[in-house]
């Protein structure tokens, strides 16, 4: 029985860590200010999730004030607790609002939680940055490009494309994932590297696709991205102006059009060829 629940436990923790490579924001620790934060982002449609290095939320008001079970706020702070749904009491003399510290943790956990943010309990960043930089330099990292990508990557390059990498990054700077790109052997293969950590601007805008096709000298009808991601890459690019193929390697078919302007493949052996009717 152990050995199911751990099972089951790594299993739905591996394919979680993959959806939070996809994040648009990373909040860093769980106390009222990071938890506010993390539901408004959340509200406004981004994907969001919240580092804390305790096992618990709320920073430090749950001991309230003077280590009793009270926090005090002033006017400021109604539209939170409205939003949050906290109950206070409100002190006429001295134009002040009561809350209990109890109830404010929980109002805004579960607030930030039901708008959609992921709340990662013992987390320390310099943990998760420490880890990362030694998974990287891990002698199998060199074995983390599908085959088909040097392939496709050669053909591309050498029928006279200009190549860029384009990549959001949350929990690692662009430079680690150029050092992994150098570790798989695919990093000779771009004329240009560009991550949204980099240049503060991220996939799906238009803005990041448009740097791109800047930097490339071509104009945006001559970009043609390439990605696994329908909303950041395909709907990004083509709702950008530029072209698109969505890589997806479960799919029946071999490769299939999606418009005038986007393919589907499922391997990157079929890149060259659709590149040739796209541009």
């Amino acid at each position: 029985m152990e050995e199911r629940i751990s099972r089951t436990i790594w299993r739905y923790t591996s394919r979680e860590w993959v959806e939070l490579s996809r994040v648009d924001a990373v909040v860093v620790g769980a106390g009222p200010a990071g938890l506010t934060a993390a539901k408004y982002l959340a509200d406004r449609g981004f994907r969001v999730v919240v580092l804390e290095r305790r096992l618990s939320f709320g920073g430090g008001i749950g001991g309230g004030g003077m280590l009793l079970h009270k926090i005090v706020l002033d006017r400021s702070a109604l539209g939170i607790l409205e939003d949050f749904r906290v109950r206070f009491v409100e002190d006429p003399e001295e134009g002040l609002y009561v809350v209990d510290s109890s109830e404010l943790i929980a109002k805004l956990a579960s607030g930030a939680i039901d708008a959609g943010a992921k709340v990662l309990l013992g987390v320390q960043v310099e943990d998760l940055f420490t880890a990362v930089v030694a998974s990287v330099e891990d002698p199998e990292v060199g074995d983390l490009a599908y085959p088909d990508a040097a392939e496709a990557l050669e053909v591309v390059r050498s029928s006279g494309y200009r190549v860029a990498a384009l990549g959001n990054v949350m929990f690692w700077p662009g430079m680690l994932t150029r050092y992994v790109l150098y570790r798989c052997g695919l990093l000779r293969y771009f004329h240009l590297t560009v991550f949204s950590d980099e240049v503060g601007l991220s996939k799906p805008s238009r803005e990041i696709f448009d740097y791109v096709a800047q930097r490339l000298g071509v104009g945006l009808g001559a970009l043609v991205h390439v990605g696994d991601s329908v909303e950041n890459d395909l709907a990004g690019a083509v709702v950008a102006g530029a072209k698109a193929v969505l890589v997806n390697r479960e799919a029946p078919v071999p490769k299939l059009r999606l418009g005038r302007g986007a393919y589907l493949v499922n391997s990157l052996r079929h890149l060259p060829e659709v590149l040739k009717e796209l541009v």
